[in-house]
């Protein structure tokens, strides 16, 4: 595997591990999450139903999705 491989499996396992801890966050502070292909539509949090809820966009790249869910979540934060 040559050097530029190595550091893009790096990053991209940090991406995944990011992902990860973003979606855990997320369950703790009471969310529900729904993963829905939205063909790039914008998406965030809301509440309906009893239940706060964060859609993620399927159609998007993990690292565009990351950025969806911690603007989802700094989102929140900032209303709260």
């Amino acid at each position: 595997m040559s050097e530029s491989q190595q550091d893009a499996a790096v990053i991209e396992r940090n991406v995944v591990q990011r992902m990860r801890q973003r979606l855990a966050e997320a369950r703790r502070a009471g969310f529900r999450i729904r993963t829905e292909w939205l063909c790039g539509e914008t998406t965030g949090w809301c509440e309906f139903g009893g239940s706060r809820w964060i859609f993620v966009d399927l159609s998007l790249s993990l690292p565009e999705q990351l950025a969806q869910l911690e603007e989802a979540l700094q989102s929140y934060h900032a209303a709260a």
